[in-house]
C-alpha cells in the first residue's frame, strides 16, 4: 500500500525548466531522473570556479598567504582583491565561491601554477582524470572565451567531487560570507547569487554563474537524510536569476517524490527452513541478520528476494549459525545483501535416532 501510493504521487512528469540544458541525477547511484541535452557542449560561465576552487583547496594549505597579480584586474565579477595586496588562501576561496570574483580566480590560479595558463592546463588534465569528456577550461574564471565550455552531466559530476571537499561545503553553503579587507583594515561582505538557499531549505550548494553566451547557469546539491537521498541538479541557459533557483526547487521537490524508504525485510523476518538430516520432523527456521531500509524508486520494476540456502542440514545447527544469504534487487539493481542465521538451535541424531534407522533399514 505505501508503495503504490508513492508511485500514484510520483506518476506526474519531471517539471521542465526554462533552460538550454539540465540533468537531475540520485548523486549515490548515478541514475539520471530528469534531464535535456545533457552532453551538449555549452558556455558554462562561472560554474567553472568549481574547478579553480577544487585544484586550489587540493594544491593549497588554509594559511597559505597569496598576493593578488596585477592580472586580477579583469573586471566583470569582482571581490574586490587589491592588486599587492596579500590574504589567507582561505579568505582567498570565499571569495571565489561566494563573491564568485574573477580577480579571486585569477590570484587562486596565479598562487597555485604561477600563471593562469599554467593553471588552466592543470583544469584540464584534471577534468581529463575525472573522465569529464565534455569539457574544457580556456580560463579559470569564466568568462566567455572560444574553446571554453562544459555540459551539465559533466558539471554535475565536478560538483560532486568537490562537495566531498570540506573547505568547499562550508563555503557554497552559506548565501553570505565576509574576509578581512585589504591589509587587514575592515571587511568585504559577500553575497552569493545562489537564492535556491533561500527557498530550499535541504539545498546545501553549490555554484552559479551568469554571461551573455551562457545565460544563468547553476550547479547544485540537495539531501533528504530521512528519506537516506542526495540529489544533484546542473543547468545550463536559465532566462534570470529568479527562474533558475525556483526552477532547480520544482526538480529537487519532484525528484525526491521519486523515491520511498521502505522497510523491504525486517531483522529477524523468517524466509525459509531447512530440515535436519536423519532427524525425522526435525527442522530450523532460517531468518535475516539485520533489516533491510533504504530508497527505492517507487515507479521503478519489481522488488525482488533471492535466497541461496539449503534446504536441508547436518546437525548439530546453533542459534545464529550462518545458512545461507538473501539478495533484494530491484530489477537489475542489487540494493541490499543479508546473512541468512538460525532462529534456534538443533541436535544432531542421537543413538536412540541411529539405533531406529537401523532397525527401519532391516525391516523387509
Amino acid at each position: 500500500m505505501l508503495l503504490l501510493t508513492a508511485a500514484s504521487s510520483a506518476a506526474a512528469q519531471a517539471p521542465v525548466p526554462q533552460a538550454e540544458s539540465y540533468v537531475l541525477v540520485n548523486t549515490r547511484t548515478g541514475a539520471v531522473l530528469a534531464g535535456a541535452k545533457p552532453m551538449e557542449r555549452l558556455p558554462m560561465a562561472s560554474t567553472t570556479k568549481i574547478m579553480t576552487a577544487l585544484i586550489a583547496i587540493e594544491q593549497s594549505d588554509p594559511d597559505d598567504l597569496v598576493t593578488v597579480p596585477p592580472e586580477a584586474a579583469i573586471g566583470g565579477s569582482t571581490a574586490e582583491l587589491v592588486v599587492g595586496e596579500r590574504l589567507r588562501m582561505d579568505d582567498l576561496l570565499t571569495g571565489v565561491l561566494v563573491g564568485s570574483g574573477n580577480d579571486a580566480a585569477i590570484t587562486a590560479a596565479h598562487a597555485v601554477a604561477g600563471s593562469e595558463p599554467a593553471f588552466v592546463d592543470l583544469m584540464n588534465r584534471r577534468a581529463e582524470a575525472l573522465g569529464l569528456r565534455d569539457t574544457r577550461f580556456a580560463n579559470s574564471h569564466g568568462l566567455d572565451a572560444p574553446g571554453h565550455y562544459s555540459s551539465v552531466r559533466d558539471l554535475e559530476r565536478l560538483g560532486r567531487v568537490a562537495m566531498r571537499q570540506q573547505r568547499f561545503r562550508e563555503r557554497v553553503g552559506s548565501r553570505r560570507a565576509a574576509i578581512p579587507g585589504p591589509g587587514g583594515v575592515g571587511t568585504r561582505t559577500f553575497e552569493s547569487k545562489n537564492g535556491l538557499l533561500d527557498i530550499f531549505e535541504e539545498a546545501d550548494g553549490t555554484k552559479t554563474g551568469q554571461t551573455a553566451d551562457a545565460g544563468y547557469t547553476l550547479v547544485a546539491r540537495a539531501a533528504r537524510p530521512e528519506l537516506g537521498v542526495t540529489l544533484g541538479l546542473a543547468l545550463i541557459g536559465s532566462p534570470s536569476e529568479a527562474v533558475r533557483a525556483f526552477d532547480a526547487k520544482s526538480l529537487f521537490e519532484w525528484g525526491f517524490r521519486q523515491y520511498a524508504r521502505p522497510e523491504l525485510l525486517p531483522d529477524g523476518a523468517v524466509v525459509g527452513s531447512a530440515d535436519i538430516r536423519d532427524r525425522p520432523g526435525v527442522s530450523v527456521d532460517y531468518r535475516v541478520d539485520g533489516a533491510v531500509r533504504m530508497p527505492i524508486r517507487v515507479d521503478g520494476p519489481p522488488i525482488k528476494e533471492v535466497i541461496t540456502a539449503p534446504a536441508e542440514l547436518q546437525g548439530p545447527v546453533s542459534e545464529g549459525d550462518v545458512l545461507g544469504e538473501i539478495v533484494v534487487r530491484q530489477g537489475e539493481r542489487e540494493l541490499a545483501r543479508r546473512d541468512l542465521v538460525a532462529a534456534e538451535s538443533a541436535t544432531g541424531p542421537g543413538l536412540w535416532d541411529r539405533v531406529r534407522d537401523v532397525l527401519g533399514s532391516l525391516t523387509p
